[in-house]
């Protein structure tokens, strides 16, 4: 397959819809604005509420509705904010010691129902943010952060505790600005229930218009205030009920955006010169995660809080074979829980070599006797647990079905365990399972590990689903993120992976590349490694190119 960062595809003629003639908001159009974009997901959010939202698929939606106050530059630098471009906010100053930003606001800014956006706003969010009753998995990543004050309607002055290579970015990539007038009366333990966790206000590009279940969520332009309009009328979501309806909706000319195009859709797509395929590096990594405490008796796992079992299982898996069945040449084989686009990346950190014969003997070791059938145990304890995977994921359903094999090699009976995506996000968030098939979209910053892997994260409300502790590879983690020089911080980084590879709390399977498909339609920019949707609200479709309709999008609709 070639190299090439985008491969023109084509399509038969489309049926879908693009502009809304009905578009009733009070955006103001004109000749170069219009036209509706329909992105096809095989995933539902679980919630639209920023600081409580687990799925990716959430915070696609979110990126488009709400506003952090500045944003990441294409190269992904963390450290200081040269890198960094305005969006609610216009302007920063940084104290003579570090220890402060102020923060100066769009002055037009307006949330969606009018009200202006003021620095109130960002106070209420960065204490939400770090309140505890939040819930919230970003609260380990903004220990950096004291507090935010009011120093006039306009600015905002964001307190830190420390001096940080990551200060900025923890403060800019880490917070979604929320409306405190709509928000400074609920709970911040039931904000996953609050009404604007199923119907946002934002002040960001698009603002919501309807969520229809398992079907469709729809957003449109809005040019409250006298900001810049988006180029597109409107922003479409439907969602499938597995990826491969979801790519078959593109093909078919149903939607224009599909994020995740498997290796055996390649030929059809490029044989297609309606389409484009962008190729794009990766923050994603998929893993078989162990869980280390049984959630029932909180001790450890009857057979993965033995380390030796851990690292037996590592061996046995052919990470290699796996992911070349899976993906062909579209992804490698991960090191660990980090991605070759960060700047944390070890790359002669190798995985642990696969070896049956190794692995069969740590287990005989251990005291795990094979019997009549083959399969092992120990002191009466068989050797069998159940793998978590949801039914949504393709590439995880697959692997899943390839280690079951690979791990019976070892006389291990592992069981797959299916559910849709709602009953597996319950399943982790509960920490009701033996193992999981998951996978983890990880930020720019290094730092970013700590949401799934540090001892923090290991609590009720964490992201450290299988309750990984480790303060060895904590202690690296955080002199890692307080370095200031590169090379210290590889360093330590560099440590924390060897720790981490050692205890073995997951087998890290693959680093996937972005496969994005878009109709040739549409012309994109801004694409970046952690969101190729960053710029979509600087998408556009030209005018002698865009297909009317006189109805709401609707999954499954004739168009």
């Amino acid at each position: 397959m070639p190299s090439l960062r985008c491969l023109r595809l084509m399509l038969p003629p489309l049926l879908v819809a693009c502009s809304a003639s009905n578009d009733t908001s009070s955006s103001v159009s004109d000749a170069s604005t219009g036209g509706t974009i329909v992105i096809s997901s095989p995933a539902e959010p679980d919630n639209l509420m920023p600081p409580v939202t687990t799925a990716l698929s959430g915070r696609q939606v979110e990126d488009l509705i709400y506003e952090h106050l500045a944003n990441i530059g294409a190269s992904q630098n963390t450290v200081g904010d040269k890198d960094f471009t305005p969006s609610l906010a216009r302007s920063w100053s940084w104290a003579p010691d570090s220890l402060s930003i102020s923060f100066r606001l769009d002055s037009a800014a307006r949330w969606h129902d009018g009200k202006p956006v003021r620095a109130r706003d960002v106070q209420f969010s960065v204490a939400l943010y770090l309140n505890p009753a939040s819930g919230s998995a970003t609260t380990t990543l903004l220990s950096n952060i004291d507090s935010a004050s009011v120093r006039d309607s306009l600015t905002a002055v964001v307190w830190f505790k420390a001096r940080r290579p990551e200060q900025f970015f923890d403060i800019a990539y880490q917070v979604y600005i929320l409306p405190s007038h709509l928000l400074v009366s609920t709970d911040p333990s039931k904000l996953a229930a609050s009404p604007l966790a199923m119907a946002p206000i934002g002040s960001g590009p698009f603002r919501f218009v309807r969520w229809d279940a398992k079907q469709t969520i729809e957003l449109a332009a809005d040019s409250t205030g006298g900001r810049r309009r988006a180029q597109l009328d409107r922003v479409v979501y439907t969602m499938a009920p597995d990826p491969n309806t979801a790519f078959t909706r593109v093909a078919a000319g149903e939607a224009d955006v599909f994020e995740a195009v498997r290796p055996d859709k390649l030929a059809e797509v490029s044989a297609n010169p309606q389409l484009r395929l962008y190729l794009l590096p990766s923050l994603d990594y998929s893993y078989l995660g162990f869980n280390l405490v049984d959630s029932k008796t909180n001790r450890p796992h009857r057979i993965f809080g033995d380390v030796r079992v851990r690292r037996a299982l590592t061996m046995a898996t052919d990470r290699r074979s796996i992911v070349a069945n899976i993906y062909d040449s579209l992804a490698i084989v991960s090191r660990g829980p980090f991605t070759a686009a960060q700047a944390s990346s070890d790359p002669t950190l190798l995985p642990v070599a696969y070896s049956v014969d190794s692995a069969n003997a740590i287990l005989d070791a251990a005291g795990w006797v094979r019997g009549v059938d083959s399969l092992r145990s120990r002191n009466g304890v068989p050797f069998a647990f159940s793998i978590a995977v949801p039914t949504t994921s393709v590439a995880r359903m697959r692997a899943v079905v390839l280690l079951q094999e690979q791990f019976r090699r070892i006389g291990a009976n592992a069981t797959i365990d299916q559910s849709d995506m709602g009953g597996f996000f319950q399943r982790l968030k509960s920490r009701n399972f033996d193992a999981i098939m998951g996978a983890f979209h990880a930020d720019p910053s290094p730092g970013s590990v700590r949401d799934a892997w540090s001892s923090a994260s290991a609590a009720k409300d964490g992201n450290n689903f299988g309750a990984y502790r480790s303060p060895a590879f904590d202690a690296q983690v955080d002199s890692g993120t307080a370095a200031l020089a590169p090379d210290v911080m590889r360093k330590h980084f560099a440590a924390a992976w060897r720790i981490i590879a050692n205890d073995a709390p997951s087998i890290w399977l693959a680093e996937p590349r972005q496969a994005v498909v878009i109709n040739s339609r549409f012309v994109t920019t801004g694409m970046r490694p952690d969101a190729w949707w960053a710029a979509l609200a600087q998408w556009r479709v030209p005018a002698d190119k865009r297909i009317t309709r006189d109805a709401p999008v609707v999954a499954g609709s004739a168009r």
